[in-house]
């Protein structure tokens, strides 16, 4: 592999390359191999203020956030706080569904490997005080199921506040502190943070909207509730990202030789434990596992109100990247940086990370679908607060997503996506790509057959719609 203090200017030019192409504001990239580590930045960090982006500036980090909340439950359940495989209720009494029998059923590994079927995107806002993942468990009672518990997968912020509260019960301590305390500070990460009041004594980046042909624009409010904490609200430098991730690679070890985390959970949060629906990847304990090459890449992608993150990690070769931006469009600019890192420092293959890329030569699936097949897919899909009607003209995919509810408050509108290309997979599904118009990240769509107790259905950025009509 290339050492890491001689690529240094390569990684600057390439970020700044990038973020350039895709308008993004201010962007960050660490890279981890063995025991070197270099930060990139570049831009600024807020286009009403100028302020540049350091090595030391908060981003945002999303879903990555869940990473941490599975390495504090794995922490608790070597602790004997937590029981992975007993029922969620027996642990945490106030825990209830729409659905009695789902409510006795999901266990803290559903939660982590988004199987327990919770609607997904119920993001409400519970307020600022210690008792917000309280307030926002109490509020489930009359969520429904978009599957039955175990049944499939569907990406699932609930149950990632479910599993922070239950962290909160089991250890006595609300989450913000959990965090800090238990996983944090021992990291030697001070700067990694949920609360705004503490973001503020930081150089934080803050979140900007790119309409196509037009420049970024600033967010006017600040969007993360502190219910969103274990599920999507923490914040991190790159560098201390990195510590997190080096934990990861070292066996639960942290830098003063201790276990923060014991190696059977680190091995358990590797290993793949249920089938995701996307091509060439599975789900771990809060890890996604996919290909790079020959290689094992762990990974989680991160999506926030005008924020865009990734983390990748190779424990095979000690490796790991992150890229952290302040506009929608980073999630363009992160894929094609992970590419041309994956090529320079691995040896693997640029698209090794993208199964979009894969898709459309049809490298992981099989062949195009006869027109009919691909007529029949036309029909309106739907999950809570979101509509997603699917279209066929010249025998040519298009979806166009509707909002509702609090994903229409908070902002997100509607949208439209061209499929570019059509395969099918070895289990006979229809797997379709395309570019989201706005950001600029490119889809896969997973269109499942009909089963004979549930309908027809689509995946769309993981998260599972039912055919409607």
């Amino acid at each position: 592999m290339t050492a890491l203090a001689t690529y240094r200017p390569r990684l600057d030019g390439l970020l700044a390359e990038l973020a350039d192409a895709h308008g993004v504001p201010g962007a960050a990239c660490g890279v981890l191999v063995g025991d070197e580590t270099e930060i990139a930045t570049c831009g600024i960090t807020n286009t009403a203020t100028g302020v540049p982006v350091t090595p030391a500036t908060l981003f945002q980090i999303g879903s990555i956030s869940k990473l941490y909340t599975a390495s504090l439950v794995m922490q608790a359940v070597s602790a004997g706080l937590i029981s992975l495989d007993e029922p969620v209720r027996a642990q945490l009494q106030e825990f209830m569904v729409a659905d009695p029998a789902a409510t006795i059923e999901i266990t803290p590994r559903h939660l982590l490997t988004h199987t327990s079927g919770i609607e997904g995107d119920h993001l409400v806002d519970t307020g600022w005080n210690a008792d917000a993942l309280a307030r926002y468990v109490a509020t489930l009672a009359g969520l429904g199921q978009i599957h039955p518990t175990d049944d499939t997968y569907s990406f699932c912020n609930t149950g990632y506040g479910v599993a922070g509260r239950l962290l909160e019960v089991a250890t006595g301590e609300h989450f913000d502190r959990v965090l800090r305390r238990r996983l944090a500070r021992p990291l030697g990460c001070r700067a990694t943070l949920t609360l705004p009041q503490h973001a503020l004594l930081h150089n934080v980046a803050v979140g900007h909207a790119h309409e196509p042909g037009g420049e970024a624009v600033r967010q006017s409010r600040w969007v993360l509730t502190r219910s969103n904490g274990p599920m999507g609200g923490i914040m991190a430098p790159p560098g201390e990202l990195l510590a997190f991730a080096r934990m990861h690679l070292d066996g639960g070890r942290g830098p003063d030789g201790v276990d923060r985390l014991a190696p059977a959970a680190v091995d358990a949060m590797q290993r793949p434990h249920v089938d995701s629906p996307m091509p060439g990847e599975a789900q771990a304990l809060g890890w996604t596992i996919r290909s790079w090459g020959d290689l094992t890449c762990l990974g989680q992608d991160a999506d926030t109100f005008g924020q865009r993150a990734l983390l990748r990690v190779v424990p095979e070769k000690r490796f790991a990247v992150c890229v952290m931006t302040n506009c929608q469009t980073g999630a363009a600019l992160g894929q094609q940086l992970l590419g041309r890192l994956a090529s320079d420092l691995l040896d693997v293959p640029a698209d090794a990370d993208d199964v979009v890329a894969q898709v459309a030569r049809g490298g992981t699936v099989g062949p195009v679908p006869p027109p009919d097949a691909i007529a029949a897919l036309a029909g309106t899909y739907e999950r809570l607060h979101q509509r997603v009607t699917v279209s066929v003209s010249g025998g040519r995919l298009r979806l166009v997503t509707e909002t509702s509810g609090v994903l229409q408050a908070l902002g997100l509108s509607e949208c439209a996506l061209d499929v570019e290309a059509v395969a099918t997979d070895r289990d006979g599904r229809v797997v379709a790509v395309g570019t989201d118009p706005v950001s600029g990240d490119r889809q896969i769509v997973v269109f499942t057959p009909p089963s004979p107790d549930q309908p027809s259905a689509l995946h769309l950025a993981g998260r599972l719609h039912r055919r409607t009509g």
